[in-house]
């Protein structure tokens, strides 16, 4: 763990209730640990100052800056299980993706409803691990339609797409559900995009493809 997650970060002093972290790291009174809020760009040095069963009592002993995240790929990807997309989130904070589109399409099953408290606390342990001193943004939108209404830069990664070296970072890539985008969707964006590869993947798999291709 790289650092520890508290809203609170900042504060003179700090009291810590879930320290199933700390606990694993057997940390003493007087040790220092590195705590960070995740919407500024500092790392708070803390002092543990007292241990009890219930909480950890700590002071902010100094705090410094840290270099902004440079990021900027966004992408769309169509509604699927949310166990698929919990199972993939921590990949994708970690390779750098700033926001995901959630987008509704035709063939995204309707009764799937995104916990996005849930993703977020995913993405908070993912950032703790691997150092990213933010997480992934989220927008939600309701049809592939609501969704070309706010955005003109928009590629399709689907069956049949062009197969192309390098991809143009400005453009949202849109990953479709498992069964694809429907007809009358691939109809509506004029760009579409193939994966080089000879297997058909799945959603996340695509997601992960589309990502690292752009940012690794």
């Amino acid at each position: 763990m790289v650092f520890l997650y508290d809203k609170n970060a900042g504060d003179e002093l700090l009291k810590i209730n879930d320290f199933k972290h700390l606990k694993a790291r057997r940390v003493q009174t007087s040790q220092r640990i590195d705590i960070r809020n995740l919407r500024d760009n500092y790392n708070y040095i803390y002092e543990i100052t007292e241990i009890s069963k219930k909480e950890i009592s700590l002071e902010l002993v100094f705090k410094h800056s840290l270099p902004k995240d440079e990021l900027f790929l966004n992408i769309a990807w169509a509604v699927v299980d949310p166990i698929v997309i919990e199972k993939t989130l921590p990949t994708l904070n970690e390779i750098g993706v700033k926001k995901i589109f959630f987008v509704y399409t035709e063939f995204s099953q309707k009764n799937f409803k995104l916990d996005l408290e849930r993703f977020e606390r995913i993405l908070i342990n993912s950032s703790q691990q691997c150092g990213r001193n933010s997480i992934i943004e989220f927008e939600i939108y309701s049809s592939f339609d609501e969704f070309l209404t706010k955005f003109d830069n928009i590629a399709l990664v689907d069956f049949g797409g062009e197969k192309i070296q390098n991809l143009n970072k400005n453009k949202i890539y849109f990953i479709g559900p498992e069964g694809g985008f429907s007809e009358n969707e691939r109809l509506k964006v004029k760009d579409r995009v193939g994966l080089n590869s000879p297997f058909i993947l799945k959603s996340n798999s695509a997601v992960v493809g589309i990502a690292s291709k752009i940012l690794l």
